[in-house]
């Protein structure tokens, strides 16, 4: 089991140095909660240097370099303390199913909000394998495989919490994976505060870490599907505004 007191140890790998520098300032203004270890912009140096540092915590961007990438997450992921988190950016094509099959635990965007790349730190490092599988699996292109989820009792049970707000919500963001918050707020008929609001109580239930974990985790279960609520739920509750009821699809 971890150890709560100490800090978490993350390494970072990425040939991009204004990415490293980004990441090193945001962990490290953690302290001592976490703390940057070590970095590597090849991928020979990253495996000699996490065998060295035995870090917590491995953030992994795809890039090109002599060895392949997925033989490099599944040599890291050899130890289960070392738990590697899958960094790319919306728009990189990254195989981010053959990364979750070579031992990844998830995928964090570089587009996230500062808080939940945190959070995603906290999160990997603090669970157990069974629950990180969970989640994994709901990522890009391990539905098409031949898995099944761990409980799919479990799942349905998560999933009847989930309010007709937050269904609406999630049903948005699968139909626009690219769009901005605010985008999808204007869209709703709500505040930008309160989709952050919905959606980590989303996080929450689903126990999920981000955007692109919901996003994969929606399509893999069906959580995009065609049931409509009869009419929108959305209400704006922010304190100062009055309440704000989007008028029914269709009028």
């Amino acid at each position: 089991m971890p150890d709560h007191r100490k800090p978490i140890r993350v390494m970072l790998i990425d040939c991009r140095p204004l990415v490293l520098v980004g990441l090193h300032d945001l962990i490290n203004a953690r302290r001592p909660r976490m703390e940057v270890g070590g970095q590597a912009t090849t991928y020979a140096y990253a495996l000699d240097l996490a065998d060295q540092l035995r870090p917590d915590v491995i953030f992994f961007s795809f890039f090109p370099d002599a060895l392949n990438p997925l033989e490099v997450v599944a040599e890291l992921t050899r130890s289960a303390e070392m738990k590697v988190l899958v960094l790319k950016g919306l728009y990189e094509s990254v195989p981010v199913a053959q990364a979750i099959e070579a031992g990844a635990r998830g995928v964090v965007l570089a587009e996230d909000p500062t808080e939940s790349i945190i959070q995603a730190i906290i999160n990997v490092h603090h669970r157990d394998i069974g629950l990180d599988r969970a989640w994994a699996g709901g990522l890009s292109g391990y539905a098409a495989s031949d898995h099944v989820p761990l409980n799919c009792n479990l799942e349905q049970a998560k999933q009847a919490r989930l309010t007709l707000r937050e269904r609406e919500l999630i049903r948005a963001i699968v139909e626009e994976p690219s769009a901005k918050y605010i985008s999808i707020a204007e869209r709703l008929g709500i505040s930008e505060h309160t989709v952050h609001n919905h959606l980590s109580s989303i996080y929450q239930k689903l126990d999920l870490i981000n955007r692109m974990d919901l996003l994969m985790y929606a399509l893999k279960h069906g959580l995009n599907g065609n049931d409509e609520p009869a009419e929108s739920t959305w209400v704006e509750l922010d304190r100062g505004s009055r309440q704000n009821v989007p008028p029914p699809r269709g009028s």
